[in-house]
């Protein structure tokens, strides 16, 4: 326990708006002051207890841990932000994929031009999750190279595998280098065999999910069966 006025008036703020953000406590030798300090996931860490409350926060769930310094104990406390769904481009999976998400309890926003996609993706770059359904190279290319360099924790694309493949000439003649192209998940979803639209988004939410969480699930893009669309 400490007296509250020792907790930055920020902690409450960034809890408030969503942002995932650990709280670093140092207590003196004696355990009788207490000095905490706020780190949020996009942090650069700068000591041991802001790497491990960066790691604590890349696993997305709430999580406590305890560390012995040379100058006492230092309590770190994780509460990362739920995942935020950006989907580029709408239609009635974009309205699914919202709709899936809000059941488990995710934000979603659907975004239809470059400039609005990566001010929302820059807002919330330590919890979005792109879906990008648009097939316009005027706006998929430019989004997910925007999505690429603020190091967005999941970037997928909806397409045919010829779609895919033309989505990767495109970046790399943006200047993606092709190690950052390993991690775009195209064609998006884990493999469930979906048909429908609710079951694309199902499978779409799926892999987010498990991607955020480390899981190494199939996706479509590893599977050597034909794609529609």
């Amino acid at each position: 326990m400490q007296p509250l006025e020792s907790v930055p008036a920020a902690w409450w703020e960034l809890l408030a708006e969503g942002v995932g953000v650990a709280l670093v406590t140092r207590l003196s030798e004696g355990a009788d002051r207490a000095v905490s300090e706020v780190v949020r996931a996009t942090d650069v860490p700068g000591s041991d207890s802001e790497r491990r409350a960066g790691e604590l926060l890349a696993t997305r769930r709430p999580g406590r841990d305890a560390l012995y310094g040379g100058s006492g104990l230092v309590l770190v406390e994780a509460y990362p932000s739920a995942p935020y769904v950006v989907i580029g481009g709408g239609g009635e999976l974009g309205e699914v994929i919202a709709r899936q998400a809000g059941l488990l309890g995710w934000e979603a926003v659907i975004v239809t031009e470059p400039a609005e996609a990566e001010k929302v993706l820059a807002a919330r770059r330590d919890a979005a999750c792109l879906a990008m359904l648009s097939h316009d190279p005027e706006f998929d290319v430019p989004t997910l190279r925007t999505a690429l360099a603020l190091g967005i924790p999941y970037v997928g694309a909806l397409g045919s595998r010829r779609t895919t493949a033309r989505r990767r000439d495109g970046l790399l003649a943006a200047g993606v280098a092709q190690a950052r192209l390993e991690t775009v998940h195209g064609p998006i979803g884990l493999d469930l065999g979906a048909r429908t639209p609710a079951e694309t988004a199902l499978a779409i939410c799926a892999e987010m999910l498990a991607v955020l969480g480390g899981r190494d699930a199939r996706g479509v893009r590893d599977s050597e069966e034909s794609l529609r669309g």
